[in-house]
């Protein structure tokens, strides 16, 4: 029950976070916003997570996690809430960035509750919730598109209905006494931090998240264009996407449940060559056909080191210190994601083609294999519950 709990409440969550992006450029010129208004209204979120949640995941481990979580969907329900009634621009700017505070918190805070609920299943719980966000990506912008047919302000009145949903959904997640990270657990002055960035073996699982952190943005830059020369149409190219999306999510739910049962190494070993080979496929495809095969095949190795590469990291990470030590490691590997498409686009304008840049993308991947055959197994490691 409590799996499925965890995974309802996750896409709940970040359902509620992407269903007002569709309207946002529309409602902000009808607000006043010039074009680097509406930007900064479109990034303003993301930049305030990006900044926030190296630390915000250690006042979920000394408040608890329930708590940091409840407050964090309420608050987001209510910059929702203020962003639907917003008569000016600059307010809609405000909103975004106070709601961007509450989604720092909520990442983190949910890792370190996954930890503390799975009860030596981490693969099977980590594997849920990252199909559950995956899942809340295909839809949630769709969602949005639909509701702001009707009106540019609905998408933000469902997403602030979400988070209130998401709040019951908590309280039946978690019990109501404190998380055992809460009770008397004395904040260690963000020592987490230091202790993530000295164990070596973090950096090994941070290149198992990263195979997928450099690969994806550039794939999903370069691929539709591609594919568009081609001679596919918006709605192949759709179908496209939706389909890694959910081979991604497939992946994360599968190789979580599996990796439990016979470890991580097998698995993160097996999705390095997959990752790679799927970076050929989309490399030299020159039809719609080669183009889903290699990126449903993308989908699934690059969620399945993806994850792995978190568990491994919440394998040898004390419970106590799981929300800000995962947080933060959350935080650095998705950085990536930025760099990696400013990198890929300044080498298209020298190269002026797309397929080195997709074959290049797997190159991460060639680099991590030795890595994997090297890396210890992490499974046995993990704490009880």
């Amino acid at each position: 029950m409590r799996l499925i709990l965890l995974a309802l409440t996750t896409f709940v969550l970040f359902l509620s976070t992407l269903v007002g992006t569709p309207a946002i450029p529309e409602l902000a010129a009808n607000l006043g916003a010039d074009g680097s208004g509406t930007a900064a209204i479109l990034s303003s979120a993301l930049m305030t997570v990006v900044v926030l949640q190296f630390f915000a995941g250690g006042v979920a481990d000394r408040y608890g996690r329930r708590l940091v979580l409840g407050s964090a969907a309420l608050a987001g329900g209510l910059t929702s809430l203020g962003c639907a009634l917003a008569g000016d621009w600059r307010w809609l700017l405000g909103m975004r960035i106070l709601g961007g505070v509450a989604d720092a918190v909520t990442m983190p805070a949910l890792l370190g509750l996954t930890a503390e609920i799975s009860e030596g299943k981490q693969g099977v719980f980590f594997g849920a919730l990252r199909s559950a966000q995956g899942l809340s990506f295909i839809l949630g912008p769709a969602v949005g598109g639909a509701l702001s047919l009707f009106s540019l302000r609905a998408p933000f009145l469902v997403d602030a209905a979400l988070s209130l949903a998401a709040c019951v959904l908590l309280a039946r997640l978690v019990p109501a006494k404190a998380s055992p990270a809460g009770e008397g657990h004395h904040w260690r002055q963000l020592s987490y931090l230091s202790d993530l960035f000295t164990d070596r073996r973090f950096y090994a699982f941070a290149l198992f998240c990263g195979v997928n952190n450099v690969a994806f943005p550039v794939l999903s830059a370069f691929l539709p264009v591609k594919a568009r020369g081609l001679g596919a149409d918006p709605r192949q190219i759709s179908l496209m996407l939706s389909l890694e999306a959910a081979a991604f999510s497939l992946a994360c739910w599968g190789v979580g449940w599996a990796s439990d049962r016979w470890g991580r190494r097998p698995f993160v070993i097996l999705a390095q060559p997959g990752v790679m080979l799927s970076c050929l496929i989309l490399a030299l495809a020159r039809g719609l056909p080669g183009l889903i095969v290699g990126y449903v095949l993308y989908g699934l190795a690059g969620g399945a080191t993806f994850l792995l590469g978190l568990l491994m990291a919440a394998d040898v990470t004390p419970q106590i210190d799981a929300a800000g030590t995962l947080g933060a490691f959350d935080a650095a590997v998705d950085l990536l994601l930025f760099v990696s498409p400013a990198l890929a686009l300044a080498l298209f304008q020298q190269l002026g083609r797309f397929d080195p840049l997709i074959l290049g993308s797997g190159l991460p991947a060639l680099l991590a294999l030795p890595v994997a055959l090297l890396v210890r197994e992490t499974v046995r490691e993990t704490e009880p519950v």
